[in-house]
């Protein structure tokens, strides 16, 4: 499945961020151990990330660890650390090439030493790249990053006297770890659960949803496709009537025609 018209590209997210789960539920149903799944699934980043390059949605957001994931028993978490140490050293030299630049959103001191030496020094070689754009959310959670958001607002406004009724959702989306990141317009999640999991619950307000059935390690290329597929064909609103974006849409196309 391609995208053969320019319509359909037009209409494609600029920003997917996508919930990578069922790596251990895809490794049990095989008689595997957990980790065998997360290698996998690790495997599969680079075939979903080649596709969005490809198909031109410049930003890719990966819910990679959650502060949830912390529970985890220790040699699993230890084993995701070093799979993650794995991946950013051998995709650098890609990431180089193709301009592909690496931000990471979440709290990087709850991870072990030398995943954080690993992922700063990758962020800190990718910083110039502006073709394209990865993020990666480790120890990351949606409730703590508001507040610290919260605080750091809270902190200003004490500092500079500035009246705190008169910050809005512009000003305020700056103390939030994507402020340098447009909000979602797609949400991909994998193995058929529908929740959020304490991801971008602020920025997700107004997100398209898609609930894959597919494991992590089996949502390939086509699986991509198909999600980008779904979320043309839908109508964004965004609090306005069905009327109103035809009537929009319809002014915009006379405009680019005369």
């Amino acid at each position: 499945m391609t995208f053969p018209s320019t319509i359909e590209r037009e209409k494609l997210p600029k920003h997917v961020a996508i919930i990578m789960d069922g790596n251990g539920r895809w490794a049990r149903s095989r008689g595997k151990p957990r980790l065998f799944g997360h290698r996998n699934g690790v495997k599969n980043v680079r075939s979903v990330v080649n596709a969005a390059r490809e198909i031109g949605v410049p930003y890719i957001t990966l819910y990679a660890f959650s502060t949830e994931n912390q529970n985890r028993p220790n040699d699993e978490k230890s084993g995701l650390m070093h799979l993650l140490e794995e991946f950013l050293k051998r995709e650098l030299a890609n990431m180089l090439k193709d301009g592909i630049r690496l931000r990471t959103i979440g709290d990087l001191s709850g991870l072990p030493v030398f995943a954080q030496k690993i992922v700063e020094e990758t962020v800190e070689k990718t910083k110039h790249n502006s073709d394209w754009n990865l993020t990666l959310a480790l120890n990351y959670g949606s409730r703590q990053e508001v507040l610290n958001g919260i605080q750091s607002f809270a902190q200003q406004v004490s500092e500079s006297g500035k009246c705190p009724q008169k910050i809005d959702w512009s000003e305020f989306s700056n103390f939030l770890e994507t402020k340098d990141l447009p909000d979602p317009d797609l949400i991909i999640r994998t193995s058929g659960e529908f929740r959020l999991s304490n991801f971008l619950l602020l920025q997700a307000a107004y997100a398209e949803i898609f609930v894959s059935p597919l494991h992590w390690p089996d949502f390939n290329r086509q699986a991509f496709i198909e999600a980008l597929q779904n979320y043309i064909q839908r109508e964004r609103r965004f609090g306005k009537t069905g009327d109103q974006i035809s009537h929009s849409t319809k002014s915009t196309a006379q405009i680019q025609t005369t």
